[in-house]
């Protein structure tokens, strides 16, 4: 999970600093936020005139907008009309003490408009805007793709000028506030029945993976720090877990960045091949949400995948990934056995002194908390699917717009170069590894197993 912040510290003093790259990154989401919109909407509206045009072709299709309008009409007052008498049943229930489900109320459909119709019906096609929408949807082109895709593009041709680049950089960890506005959709019931899960998979993948690379790197004779900051990494949550290691194991900046670069590779790599690996194996959204959740390992780059593939997704990756996270802790005192307790004490000398209690404090992400005081007030009913809506369309959005205009604008090809040799080797071969064994657990384990109705 990336700080983001790395070499700016948030203050007054250095908002002028950091004002032209947020500025930056707010108008870049802005502009990802509408190309979102169109998008969603002419792929609808593709749906519609696709089974419109259908009807046509074969005999069954209203030939008049006016017919065609009624008709919808119709049928959304039926919707209406069941909708509000299953309500009263409901409620009728709810005061008699008795269990019952819910029902939903029907959202308002979709009418083409007059002139689309028209082409539809007459000319038999169907408008170009429609079709060029629901391909960019069909291959995932949402608007953390097209941050991610254009701020690297743009980062790797013209570059990004230094006046932009502290903005760029304190823009990212606003997704984290995104991430905490994501708890209004959760219940403690579904936390726990996919924590379960998830639980399993953390320490069977996370751990596993975490202690391949020490093992490995002690026998391949890597670096303590390189290996002690790769591991933690690679085997937990990308950046935060090699943040919260690199003092323990005494890590050089080089040691930092080069696994950093490795990180990174992985991620970018599978952020941009999972969703499509997904959707070749047919993955539904809960099932994908627990692989990048298990797989992906830097939280930016997770949610990123998740979302790139569909909201069930990353809630449910969101929940995985908050199990993973509470391994820090477990990360650091792992790291501090083996690489300072072990090492001293083989050498027959006394253990160095480290405040254990300390660096599991200051490391531990904040924001997870602020995740789990959401879900207890989702809990207890303070939300309504109102609010939840709120929440998405506009706070949730334009966080994550904003932090993913920043994450892509820093995705540097020169960065990701030092990541290389035999710990480069070791990182992604585990990482890998842990990537298909979790895609083949995930799938047999099922999409109920880790679906999050919230």
């Amino acid at each position: 999970m990336s700080s983001g912040g790395i070499g700016v510290e948030f203050s007054l003093k250095n908002l002028p600093k950091m004002l032209p790259g947020l500025i930056l990154c707010a108008v870049f989401g802005w502009m990802a936020l509408q190309w979102d919109t169109s998008t969603h909407q002419w792929s609808r509206e593709y749906k519609e005139a696709d089974k419109l045009l259908k009807a046509v072709n074969a005999g069954t299709g209203v030939t008049s907008f006016a017919e065609y309008k009624q008709k919808i009409d119709d049928g959304f007052a039926k919707k209406t009309e069941a909708f509000a008498a299953a309500e009263a049943a409901y409620k009728a229930a709810v005061a008699k003490g008795e269990q019952a489900k819910e029902p939903k109320k029907p959202s308002k459909p979709l009418v083409l408009k007059e002139a689309d119709f028209n082409q539809v019906v007459q000319a038999k096609t169907i408008p170009g805007r429609m079709s060029f929408g629901d391909t960019m949807i069909s291959f995932q082109m949402t608007y953390v793709a097209v941050l991610l895709l254009v701020g690297m593009l743009i980062r790797n041709t013209v570059g990004l000028p230094d006046v932009f680049k502290a903005g760029t950089i304190a823009a990212r960890p606003l997704i984290k506030p995104g991430i905490i506005i994501l708890g209004a959709y959760y219940m403690w019931s579904d936390v726990l029945k996919v924590g379960v899960f998830g639980l399993i998979l953390v320490i069977v993948f996370v751990m596993g993976t975490q202690l391949l690379i020490s093992f490995w790197g002690r026998r391949a004779k890597v670096d303590s720090g390189l290996a002690g900051v790769m591991g933690a990494g690679v085997g937990v949550c990308g950046v935060s877990a090699a943040v919260a290691v690199a003092p323990v194991v005494n890590a050089k900046p080089r040691d930092f960045f080069y696994a950093i670069g490795t990180i990174l590779l992985f991620g970018t790599v599978g952020l941009f091949t999972f969703p499509y690996i997904g959707k070749a194996l047919d993955m539904s959204e809960p099932v994908f949400g627990a692989w990048v959740g298990t797989a992906i390992l830097n939280t930016a780059q997770l949610v990123a995948a998740a979302s790139w593939y569909g909201h069930e997704s990353l809630l449910t990756a969101n929940v995985i990934n908050i199990v993973r996270v509470g391994f820090i802790p477990l990360i650091v005192l792992w790291a501090i056995y083996f690489y300072v307790v072990k090492p001293a004490v083989d050498a027959g000398h006394e253990g160095q002194k480290i405040n254990v209690w300390e660096i599991v404090t200051s490391k531990f992400p904040i924001f997870v908390f602020g995740f789990f005081i959401m879900v207890t007030m989702n809990e207890m009913g303070m939300f309504t699917a109102q609010d939840r809506s709120i929440l998405a369309s506009n706070l949730l959005k334009l966080f994550f717009a904003i932090g993913f205009a920043g994450v892509g604008l820093n995705i540097a090809f020169d960065d990701l170069k030092k990541a290389g040799g035999s710990a480069f080797v070791i990182g992604v071969v585990s990482a890998t590894l842990k990537a298909v064994l979790a895609a083949v657990a995930v799938v047999i384990i099922g999409a109920d197993a880790f679906k999050v109705k919230g």
